[in-house]
C-alpha cells in the first residue's frame, strides 16, 4: 500500500514540474507582448525639410508717382486763377497770373533801350576809322547794347515769376486763395499730384535680400476696396541696410490707372518669394510650458516596435496653419510624437500607431501601419 502511495506522489511531483517548466517557457517567450499591449499607441511624424513659399506681408503708406506744392516765387497779387479744384492738368499748362503790370511796362521800356543801342552800335561799327570814330567808342556802344539787352532778360525773368505753369501733368488740389489775394513769396497755392501710378515703400527683412529683385510683382490691399488687390512691382532697392533694424528698404510703383489709390493711404503688401526649405513640425506636436517649447522624441528600445521619449526643448520660427519651423533642438529624420500628448508621459514606452503625413485627421486616427524602426 506504501509502495502504491509513493508511486502515485512521484508520478504527481514529476506532473508538477513538467508544467512549471512549460508555465516558465510560455513567461519567458510573451514578455514583449505583454509590454506592446502596455505600450501607448502613439501617432509620430518624421522631421524633414519641408519647401514653404515665402508670402512676406507687410504695411505701408502710398505716395503719388510726382508731387509738389505750387508756390509763389514773389510777392504780389494773384490776378487770375486758370484751374478748378481737384482738376487734372496737362504740363506746362498756365494755372495762377500774379498781378505784373509794372513788369510788363519795364520791359516794353527796355526793349527800345536795347534796340536803340544797337541802332548806337552798329551806326559807329560802319563808320569805324573815320574821324573821330575810335576803337574805344565802338567798344563803349557794344557795352551799352549788351548791358540793355541783358536788362531785359532779367524783366522777363521777374515777368515769368509772375506767371506760374505745371511742372507736369497731374492732379490739383484745392486751391488756397482767391483772385486779389496778396500772397508772400512761398506762399502754397495748390498742390500738384502725378497719380497715374503710385509710389510704395517698404522696409524688408534683410534675411530676404538674395530673392529681392526689381520687377518683381508686388500686390497691395486696402481697407478703402475691400476683396481688391492693386498690382505692381520692384523698382528700387536701396544700396543700403538700416543699421538699427537691420531691415532693406525697397520702393515699388503700383498702377492705378483710374485714381483709386490717393496719397498717405494705409495699405497691406504682399510679396511672394522662392520657396525655401525649412525643418517643419506639426502643430499638435509642440508642447508649451510658460514661455518654453518641447517635443517628445522617440529612441528605440531594446524592443521591436516600442520606444521611449525624450523631452526635448526646442526654438521655433516662422508658424504657418499647420506646421511650425524648428530654428533649434531637432534634426532631419529625428520621431516625434505629433498626436496624444496628453496620454503619454516620460516613463511609459510608446508605439507607433501611424506615421503623419498630410493625410485627413480621420483617416490618420483609424490607420494602424506596421511598427517602423528609427535608425
Amino acid at each position: 500500500m506504501l509502495d502504491v502511495f509513493f508511486k502515485w506522489r512521484g508520478h504527481y511531483a514529476w506532473l508538477f514540474l513538467m508544467t512549471s517548466s512549460v508555465l516558465a517557457d510560455e513567461l519567458k517567450s510573451t514578455p514583449s507582448i505583454s509590454s506592446k499591449s502596455q505600450a501607448v499607441p502613439v501617432i509620430a511624424y518624421s522631421v524633414k525639410p519641408v519647401k514653404i513659399p515665402v508670402d512676406l506681408e507687410v504695411l505701408g503708406t502710398l505716395h503719388a508717382k510726382e508731387s509738389v506744392d505750387i508756390t509763389a516765387n514773389v510777392t504780389e497779387i494773384v490776378q487770375a486763377i486758370h484751374f478748378k479744384d481737384g482738376e487734372k492738368v496737362r504740363k506746362s499748362q498756365l494755372l495762377v497770373e500774379l498781378n505784373s503790370q509794372e513788369e510788363l511796362a519795364l520791359l516794353e521800356e527796355a526793349k527800345e533801350a536795347t534796340e536803340e543801342a544797337k541802332r548806337q552800335y552798329d551806326r559807329v561799327k560802319e563808320i569805324e576809322g573815320r574821324g573821330s570814330v575810335t576803337r574805344s567808342l565802338i567798344d563803349e556802344r557794344y557795352r551799352l547794347w549788351k548791358t540793355s539787352e541783358a536788362k531785359r532778360k532779367v524783366i522777363q525773368a521777374q515777368l515769368a515769376d509772375r506767371r506760374i505753369y505745371a511742372p507736369f501733368s497731374g492732379q490739383v488740389g484745392f486751391r488756397q486763395l482767391s483772385v486779389g489775394a496778396l500772397v508772400q513769396a512761398g506762399t502754397k497755392i495748390v498742390s500738384l499730384d502725378d497719380t497715374s501710378q503710385m509710389k510704395l515703400d517698404l522696409l524688408l527683412p534683410s534675411q530676404y535680400l538674395s530673392n529681392l529683385k526689381i520687377g518683381q510683382a508686388v500686390e497691395i490691399e486696402t481697407a478703402s476696396f475691400p476683396g481688391r488687390r492693386f498690382k505692381g512691382a520692384l523698382r528700387a532697392i536701396s544700396p543700403r541696410v538700416e543699421a538699427n533694424l537691420r531691415m532693406i528698404q525697397a520702393r515699388a510703383l503700383i498702377a492705378n490707372p483710374k485714381a483709386e489709390l490717393k496719397t498717405n493711404m494705409m495699405v497691406r503688401a504682399f510679396l511672394h518669394l522662392p520657396p525655401h526649405a525649412k525643418l517643419m513640425i506639426p502643430n499638435s506636436a509642440i508642447l508649451m510650458l510658460g514661455d518654453r517649447q518641447f517635443v517628445y522624441r522617440l529612441t528605440p528600445s531594446e524592443r521591436s516596435g516600442i520606444y521611449q521619449l525624450q523631452k526635448v526643448e526646442i526654438e521655433t520660427g516662422d508658424r504657418k496653419a499647420k506646421l511650425t519651423q524648428v530654428l533649434k533642438g531637432l534634426g532631419e529624420n529625428d520621431i516625434i510624437v505629433s498626436q496624444g500628448l496628453m496620454r503619454i508621459s516620460l516613463n511609459k514606452p510608446v508605439r507607433i500607431k501611424a506615421m503623419q503625413s498630410g493625410q485627413p485627421q480621420e483617416l490618420l486616427l483609424k490607420k494602424t501601419v506596421p511598427q517602423r524602426e528609427v535608425p
